[in-house]
């Protein structure tokens, strides 16, 4: 009678899917329901269908692409994701019966001193056994469905960790292309600059030499030109910096690299965004967030797993053998085979079970403050965002005008320098304001398309819900 109730639990058990844990529910965050930055031109712009084609700029594509198609950092996320998918299956097998067996053959000869049973003295004997196995472990309370559901919540945290790796490898592809071509604009005003004081210094010394002019004027002409000389050669160094940046980022051949950058000119600009849903909806599609609520779900069946691990466990076993004995023609033959029950329970173990119990449920919390904290971050990160390309816009329109009234108050200081109007030092005044107006506004276009890119990432990746496939063998088809 006993055995018919146990047998009745278990069958309810098995029917109901008991587990000694509750089922993860995703946590809801609390966030703003609007930008609380002015969004650039209000919002209200057209809705674009690839945010980096956008910049309309061939030489960048290319090296994003190249970029996407050869990256360790995209390999290794890729592993990443091959071993989580191995640790999907491993889970899943747990909840299958396994089966296993073994077969020997063994040939022998007894001493003439002994008999062994079913041969005769010192005869040869030849013995030949195979075996099944098979074992299922029930899973009464709910150790192997947490087992699985936290390696695929593992497995897509690993996904999501890959995308996040395509989003952050673009913008920093795109960050130091952006970074080059101003560079190369800032060079062009050094050089610029300094082909103006060598053309000044040459006057300077025919007036000195013919008693016109001071020597200490000639001294300063030559001190400001090597002055600009320093500073163009260390512009230029900046400039091959950022190339061999992009080089290792993109694995192109540098001599390939600079024949790409020698086809375009200028700062990149992209076309007018638009923002038209709130945070929570951006936020969905940030693949850092995607990842943590994933390891969220993660931690939660762990708390699963460890609390199913205090309660027993209960399993079939069953096993099928034969033997046969062959001996001066003697054969002798026997089968075995065995099925039962198997319960194991747990009854002292010092309080290690519940400790990991306490632990799991600590690691639980962690993961969700993580979660938390991370989209808090997300939504931060989208409003600076926003608020930094607000103020880059308008203060590249001003530092525009600036550079155009120093560029003809320069023009002004040289006519009459020429005359005899001013000194040379006011000269130099008035051209070192002129330069530092032109950097500070390439300076600003700069921030202009940087502020872009960081708002990109701050957003996962633009404002498209579906991510472009990898160029590399459709990589993310592979990675779901």
């Amino acid at each position: 009678m006993r055995m018919i109730k146990i047998a009745n639990l278990v069958s309810v058990v098995l029917m109901t899917g008991c587990s000694v844990f509750p089922q993860y529910t995703k946590p809801v965050i609390k966030t703003a329901e609007t930008w609380q930055a002015s969004m650039p031109h209000d919002g209200n712009v057209a809705n674009l269908m690839d945010w980096w084609a956008q910049f309309n700029d061939p030489a960048l594509n290319q090296m994003l692409q190249a970029a996407q198609a050869d990256s360790p950092t995209l390999d290794k996320a890729m592993a990443n994701i091959k071993s989580a998918r191995a640790n999907v299956t491993t889970a899943q097998a747990q909840a299958l019966p396994s089966i296993t067996g073994s077969a020997s053959a063994n040939r022998s000869k007894g001493s003439s001193g002994s008999v062994n049973a079913g041969s005769s003295a010192g005869g040869a004997t030849t013995t030949i056994t195979g075996a099944l196995d098979a074992a299922w472990e029930i899973d009464l309370f709910g150790g192997i469905k947490f087992s699985k559901q936290a390696a695929q919540a593992r497995l897509e945290a690993k996904q999501a960790d890959w995308h996040l790796a395509r989003v952050s490898l673009a913008a920093e592809v795109a960050s130091d292309y952006v970074s080059y071509r101003a560079c190369e604009l800032s060079v062009a005003a050094y050089v610029k600059a300094l082909d103006s004081k060598k053309e000044t210094l040459r006057l300077t010394a025919i007036l000195a030499n013919a008693g016109f002019s001071a020597p200490a004027d000639a001294a300063l002409a030559e001190a400001s030109m090597r002055a600009s000389e320093s500073t163009l050669i260390a512009q230029k160094t900046q400039c091959d910096v950022t190339v061999k940046s992009l080089v290792a980022l993109t694995n192109l051949p540098e001599q390939n690299l600079r024949a790409l950058l020698a086809n375009q000119a200028g700062i990149p600009k992209p076309a007018q965004l638009n923002i038209s849903s709130v945070p929570a909806d951006l936020l969905t599609q940030r693949p850092d967030l995607v990842m943590d609520e994933r390891n969220l779900a993660a931690a939660s069946a762990d708390v699963g797993i460890a609390t199913a691990d205090r309660y027993p466990t209960f399993s079939l076993l069953g096993s099928i053998g034969r033997r046969r004995i062959d001996s001066s023609g003697v054969s002798v033959s026997s089968n075995t085979w065995s099925f039962g029950p198997s319960i194991s329970v747990p009854i002292f173990d010092a309080g290690q079970r519940k400790a990991e119990v306490t632990k799991a449920e600590a690691n639980y919390e962690i993961a969700l403050a993580n979660y938390q904290q991370d989209v808090r971050s997300a939504v931060k990160e989208v409003e600076q965002a926003l608020v930094n390309l607000e103020s880059a816009n308008q203060r590249e329109k001003a530092e525009r005008i600036s550079q155009e009234q120093y560029a003809k108050y320069y023009q002004a200081a040289e006519i009459n320098w020429r005359a005899g109007g001013v000194s040379l030092l006011s000269l130099e005044d008035a051209r070192r304001q002129m330069i530092n107006a032109e950097i500070n506004q390439i300076n600003q276009q700069q921030n202009q398309v940087q502020y872009w890119i960081a708002l990109y990432k701050a957003l996962g990746g633009g404002w498209q819900e579906k991510q472009a496939t990898s160029p590399k063998n459709n990589t993310e088809n592979e990675a779901k």
